[in-house]
């Protein structure tokens, strides 16, 4: 009565849903800075993390505007799961004209 044990080749993921965390790359005034963000966030936190993590913290974060690729600027206050922003796409972070000094 020997069993022989069993091997399932399947593999349990432990996936409990859709991704919640991506990380995007922010342009900003040229620089790249990689910033992992949370899709069900508002854009806002994007900008905030990537003006710090960047040392641009001379304007604050209102005076900034984020851009895709195609040069469409993006609501900021509209979750980032809601403007379909995927892991690791590039956006462009610069001021709004008027902005500087």
């Amino acid at each position: 009565m020997a069993k022989s044990p069993k091997s399932s080749p399947e593999t349990a993921a432990p996936t409990a849903g859709p991704k919640q965390k991506i990380t995007l790359t922010i342009v900003v005034n040229g620089e790249p800075v990689a910033v992992e963000a949370n899709v069900n966030s508002p854009l806002h936190t994007v900008i905030a993390k990537a003006l710090a993590d960047s040392g641009n913290v001379g304007q604050p974060p209102e005076n900034w505007e984020l851009k895709d690729e195609a040069g469409v600027v993006l609501d900021a206050s509209k979750k980032i799961e809601d403007l379909g922003i995927i892991e690791g796409q590039k956006l462009f972070l610069s001021l709004k004209a008027g902005a500087a000094g």
